[in-house]
């Protein structure tokens, strides 16, 4: 059971500083704090490509601490009980509880988990707010409507998808994809993944992402779509046969190899970042995803969002639309980007200070990549058939057990399904 594998975790402010606000408050002539509930309860999932070790739990504590604990300075009376969970286990565990009436208030998740849980009547659309909604990008938001224009969450971080390498055998990182393979030329081994969102970054760089896009929205293709999709796929083909290019099945698995030191640049999230310096140190390094001369690589970040619980009393729901809001002011969205260094802030007019920092430059290329890719995210997100048709299209590619231009009409098919 979801309770059994996710002890909660009670975050208060201090003391001290509840009583001090209480007394500014009492000195500016306020005769009360707001009269909310006490407690709010909130789940959080980590990634499916994350192993929900106890490092990873104090991870996920550490960053929900900087939101709440900003909170409580407003409202000190609030106290958070937060449940981490696999996110493999949430929809079925929100599921039971949904039948108990025992759901969160709040669910801090992945945008597509969200759309999934939205779909399945296990949480309530978010509060279509023109002000509020004004914050976010319209390619961002379109990733986490229904088709009926529901919005599943408040977006309020990115996690960006990045390159990690080993310092020790790799002097510079691969600008593009030619100085990748160059790298496995020389001797160093490549990680690569078959998972369809840990991948299809190489199709920006081969100029293959408007094909795709244009296979997803159902448009037709030109020749010079066709060709871009045989030349993604060949390539594909070709790092395959790479001596010292291994594809893996998922992406804890190609991070578990890097570790090991079997691997000197893989793809990463910049969400494991801190797992990732706890083992390797001053050996990590940190870049952008390689480009192609056919275009930039198409970074597939990961959204952060908060969603609704169905069965919050009216001043739970307040209190959660409260905090959601919170999190998306500008000051804190800043210091969310600036204390962690592993994610981005949704809201749109919060620039980043990338002068101060080389990881922060990285993670706002990485996040200029990604822009491009929103529309094609958001038509592949909840469709899970769909994606492990493509997982097991790809294996078969990197393996050589079908052919670039079989591959295509193979892939234009899983495309056209439940469009």
């Amino acid at each position: 059971m979801m309770e059994a594998t996710a002890p909660a975790l009670i975050l208060r402010t201090s003391p001290i500083r509840a009583l001090a606000l209480l007394a500014a408050l009492a000195l500016s002539g306020c005769s009360s704090v707001p009269r909310l509930p006490t407690v709010v309860y909130i789940a959080v999932t980590a990634n499916s490509d994350q192993h929900l070790d106890t490092e990873l739990r104090e991870d996920y504590r550490q960053r929900l601490w900087l939101l709440v604990e900003g909170f409580q300075q407003i409202y000190p009376r609030t106290t958070f009980q937060m449940g981490i969970y696999p996110e493999e286990q949430l929809f079925s565990a929100m599921a039971r509880r949904s039948r108990a009436g025992l759901e969160p208030d709040l669910l801090f998740i992945n945008g597509d988990t969200a759309l999934r849980l939205l779909r399945a009547g296990l949480v309530d659309p978010f509060p279509a707010d023109p002000a509020l909604l004004r914050l976010f990008e319209p390619a961002v938001l379109a990733r986490l409507r229904t088709a009926d224009g529901r919005l599943a969450g408040l977006p309020i971080l990115v996690q960006a998808q990045l390159s990690c390498y080993d310092r020790r055998t790799v002097q510079q990182p691969p600008r593009d994809l030619t100085e990748l393979l160059s790298i496995s030329a020389s001797g160093q081994a490549v990680g690569l993944t078959v998972d369809p969102f840990n991948l299809l970054w190489t199709a920006g760089s081969l100029g293959a992402l408007p094909a795709l896009e244009g296979a997803l929205q159902g448009r037709a293709l030109s020749l010079a779509d066709h060709q871009a999709l045989v030349r993604w796929l060949a390539w594909l083909q070709n790092a395959g046969g790479q001596q010292r290019v291994t594809f893996f099945a998922s992406q804890p698995e190609t991070d578990a190899q890097f570790i090991a030191g079997r691997l000197s640049w893989i793809p990463c999230r910049s969400t494991a970042l801190p797992m990732l310096r706890r083992r390797l140190g001053a050996r990590l390094g940190v870049a952008p995803l390689p480009d192609g001369q056919d275009g930039r690589a198409s970074a597939v970040n990961r959204l952060r969002v908060m969603a609704l619980g169905r069965h919050s009393s009216r001043a739970g729901r307040e209190r959660a639309l409260s905090f959601s809001r919170f999190a998306v002011n500008p000051l804190t969205q800043r210091t969310l980007t600036t204390g962690s260094q592993t994610v981005l802030p949704a809201n749109r007019f919060v620039s980043v200070p990338v002068q101060s920092s080389q990881l922060l430059q990285t993670l706002e290329i990485a996040n200029q990549q990604g822009l491009q890719t929103d529309a094609m995210a958001g038509l592949l997100h909840g469709h899970e058939t769909r994606l492990r048709s493509l997982q097991n299209l790809f294996t078969q590619v990197v393996f050589g057990e079908t052919t670039p231009r079989a591959a295509r009409d193979h892939l234009l098919r899983i495309l056209a399904k439940n469009r």
